[in-house]
């Protein structure tokens, strides 16, 4: 079974173009291909993100693909999610923004895969983590503050919302 692996550079949502169309000297589907690298940055293109870099690894015997994004560390989608170039220099005594917890949920939902959680909730965790580092603050509160709001369920119909969403697409 021998694996080839091909990395691409493609605009979020837009795949397409001689990028894409040189897959098809691998014998796979090329739409196939497409419409799967499509649905998987789709979502970048909401955080101003111009070009992704796209694996796609391909069985040469069955033409069986996998579409791997590589997408930007969390961090970077919360900064792009509040429109800054950078964190804070001082998180807890310089803020730089604030945040929905729905916005966060929607990166977690974004990084799913690579954060590797049992569940959303602890993904989401994660991301929440994430943003006491960098000086944000989520509905106006200390993110410390939300994490504990969190464990308590307050927060459950947005797990709920996003854990259906990723069984729908079976990636839970």
């Amino acid at each position: 079974m021998a694996k080839r692996v091909v990395k691409i550079t493609v605009a979020p949502g837009k795949a397409g173009g001689p990028a894409v169309q040189q897959l098809s000297q691998y014998g796979v589907d090329v739409g196939k291909v497409t419409e799967e690298i499509n649905k998987k940055t789709k979502i970048l293109a909401n955080y101003g993100i111009n070009n992704v870099f796209v694996e796609i690894e391909i069985d040469e015997d069955t033409k069986n693909f996998d579409v791997k994004p590589e997408l930007p560390p969390i961090a970077d989608l919360i900064m792009k999610a509040l429109g800054k170039d950078t964190g804070s220099h001082q998180a807890v005594k310089e803020l730089i923004g604030d945040i929905s917890i729905e916005k966060l949920a929607e990166i977690a939902y974004i990084k799913w895969e690579e954060l590797r959680s049992r569940n959303f909730k602890n993904a989401l965790k994660q991301v929440i983590s994430a943003c006491r580092s960098i000086g944000v603050t989520i509905n106006g509160k200390d993110p410390k503050q939300v994490l504990k709001e969190l464990d308590s369920g307050s927060y459950n119909n947005v797990i709920t919302k996003y854990e259906e969403l990723l069984k729908q697409e079976g990636r839970l």
